[in-house]
């Protein structure tokens, strides 16, 4: 049986090389795509909390604001039952901003791949094996000896 040539054994593992790469990139695809996911829904829950900051602002020149001040009319005079009425309703609409806030942080909280940077540490270390492998073989057919068998790693 001949031995294969230089070029074949490049190729080879250039083919090899270029099919580990792309289980990396699915693997990575895979494990990431929950994570963006729920960070979405973090988003949203952020924009939820700046739209119902802004409704705060509206609302607490309207509404709220003058039914909460018909309360304090029996209590104080009438200036400070507007007043009242405004600080009370805008206190309780940026509780609820701020509620939002809290859950859309937990949301975003994003960790790192940790299973595809194992794999991916694990191919490079095969990929340089067999470079090493590769040069021992070269320099062996230059050298006119036979070529060695790879070591297999698990």
């Amino acid at each position: 049986m001949a031995e294969p040539q230089i070029g074949e054994v490049i190729k080879d593992i250039t083919a090899d090389v270029q099919t580990i790469i792309k289980g990396e990139i699915e693997l990575a695809k895979a494990e990431m795509m929950p994570q963006v996911k729920r960070a979405g829904i973090g988003a949203g829950m952020f924009g939820a909390a700046g739209y119902f900051a802004i409704q705060a602002a509206t609302l607490l020149f309207i509404c709220g604001g003058l039914a909460l001040s018909a309360l304090y009319q029996g209590v104080v005079p009438i200036i400070w039952a507007f007043t009242l009425g405004f600080l009370t309703m805008a206190v309780i609409l940026l509780v609820v901003a701020g509620i939002l806030v809290l859950i859309g942080k937990n949301k975003v909280k994003v960790s790192a791949p940790e299973r595809t940077i194992a794999e991916a540490n694990r191919s490079i270390e095969a990929v340089t094996g067999a470079v090493d492998q590769a040069n021992a073989n070269v320099r062996a057919i230059v050298a006119g000896a036979p070529r060695t068998t790879p070591e297999v790693r698990p």
